[in-house]
């Protein structure tokens, strides 16, 4: 959706952490290694997957900064650090951010207490009540529409100072 990218000073605002803390999570493995290609190795050299490959970043772009925001916003509705990372940290969710060209009203469930969850697109809504019944049953479900954290994003991006 949007190409400009960001240095870690501006992506800490954009997601609403403060700079010292938005490193932290980079050093926990904040988003993990969605949407990067695997290492590539000399045969038989020693290898490691490294746990924060992003820890060294100092530029960030559209989808890493809407998938920060989305853990912080998950973090600040109780989710611990690792169950809000487990979620934005998988591919399927990166890809469909990574395709859209404006933003898409797409809904997620979350449901105690690992974190479960669905994400419903616009026309899988009709869906949604019924799930959200049963995932109401494991006790608080959490809705978020990821439409508006794109918007969040677009809007800071853009230099809008209250998105």
């Amino acid at each position: 959706m949007n190409e400009q990218r960001v240095s870690s000073a501006r992506a800490s605002e954009i997601v609403g952490v403060g700079y010292e803390g938005f490193r932290s999570y980079l050093k926990r493995g904040l988003l993990g290694r969605v949407g990067m290609l695997p290492g590539f190795h000399a045969p038989r050299a020693a290898t490691s997957d490294d746990p924060s490959p992003r820890a060294g970043w100092q530029m960030f772009g559209f989808v890493d900064l809407c998938l920060m925001r989305l853990a912080k916003m998950l973090m600040d509705n109780g989710f611990s650090f690792a169950s809000a990372n487990a979620v934005v940290s998988q591919h399927e969710l990166w890809d469909r951010f990574r395709f859209d060209h404006e933003p898409v009203d797409r809904f997620l469930l979350l449901w105690p207490p690992y974190g479960d969850h669905i994400v419903f697109e616009p026309s899988e809504l009709g869906l949604l009540p019924a799930r959200m019944k049963e995932a109401e049953a494991h006790g608080v479900a959490t809705l978020i529409n990821l439409g508006d954290v794109q918007r969040h994003v677009a809007g800071k991006l853009a230099g809008e100072a209250d998105v």
